[in-house]
């Protein structure tokens, strides 16, 4: 799946999509939604994108949201959102590609030709009538995800994936936190600790902070505590630590969380690959005057029906072709 950019209100006449400003417009422009630069994304493939999105997120099994007796104004207003960012981006990156001489080979060609065949026989009659959709209308939108996708392979490969353990690393400690400048009872405590006293003891009379047990990480806490508690080995306590925030006294509970440490190394090469893409994408958007219809938008997320039943759009493509 591609990653989704945001689009950031910042008033009545626009926003900003990575820093690029996108300007709302209620004027018409015929079979249109949005462009951004030379391409534009049309009423049908909005359709078909909200409509999967409300059928993806709007249903948990066998029950189907929309039929509850419940208030789903925003999960409504949440699916509209992923839908356009998730378009944007789309769009934007087959600029990227257009402008970087990335195209689909003819085998890729063929696997989209494939999915969207696939797809189309999925919907329907009712589906395929509610979205005035053809075939060749289904294979231009895959065109589309396709490229987006093999330009997002591209992109986040030169993030780097080598993470140390030092850095992926994540301990379980207890954390006893102090008022910053109150080095009395942080000495109080140590003295306890000294003498042998259990460290949830301690920690239950001391800590301002009643969440004690705590998971250290490079990324979560500041150098001055991650590097006493990195220091330490299990059953270890250290000095009191000062920051800017306050004092601290971490006890070691395990020095190296194996299944925490590789969770967190899987989230700092995706944050890599976030800062790579939305360095590219805020570059290609600064290129390219953007504008979206929202009467239009809004007409189209309020008019499409919830009796549409397709949901496997993305599912169908990414079955067929991946990258």
């Amino acid at each position: 799946m591609i990653a989704v950019a945001a689009f950031t209100v910042t008033g009545l006449s626009g926003c900003t999509f990575d820093g690029k400003q996108v300007i709302f417009t209620t004027g018409t422009m015929p079979g249109t939604v949005f462009r951004i630069g030379k391409l534009s994304c049309s009423r049908k493939t909005a359709r078909v994108y909200l409509a999967n999105y409300y059928n993806i997120y709007g249903k948990t099994g066998d029950i189907c949201l929309w039929e509850q007796n419940l208030n789903t104004s925003r999960l409504v207003q949440n699916i509209r959102k992923a839908a356009i960012d998730r378009l944007s981006v789309v769009y934007a990156l087959n600029l990227y590609a257009d402008e970087n001489d990335i195209d689909l080979t003819s085998q890729e060609d063929s696997l989209v030709e494939k999915a969207a065949g696939s797809y189309y026989g999925s919907l329907s009659a009712n589906d395929r009538k509610a979205l005035d959709v053809s075939e060749s209308d289904i294979r231009g939108m895959y065109e589309k995800e396709a490229l987006a996708s093999k330009v997002y392979t591209k992109i986040v490969s030169k993030a780097d994936d080598e993470v140390s353990d030092e850095e992926a690393r994540v301990m379980d400690a207890v954390l006893i936190t102090f008022e910053a400048g109150d080095e009395t009872d942080a000495d109080k405590a140590l003295r306890e600790l000294d003498d042998g006293t259990d460290i949830s003891i301690v920690a239950k009379e001391y800590s301002t902070d009643k969440k004690t047990s705590v998971n250290i990480c490079r990324s979560s806490y500041p150098d001055e505590i991650c590097n006493a508690a990195f220091a330490l080995d299990e059953n270890e306590y250290s000095t009191p630590v000062t920051t800017k925030d306050g004092t601290y006294i971490i006890y070691c509970v395990s020095k190296f969380d194996e299944a925490k440490s590789d969770e967190n190394r899987t989230n700092i090469i995706n944050s890599r690959k976030k800062k790579v893409m939305d360095s590219i994408i805020e570059k290609q958007n600064q290129k390219d005057y953007s504008y979206i219809d929202e009467n239009a938008w809004k007409d189209i997320s309020e008019k499409l029906g919830h009796e549409i039943d397709t949901d496997s759009f993305f599912s169908t493509l990414s079955d067929n072709i991946s990258f």
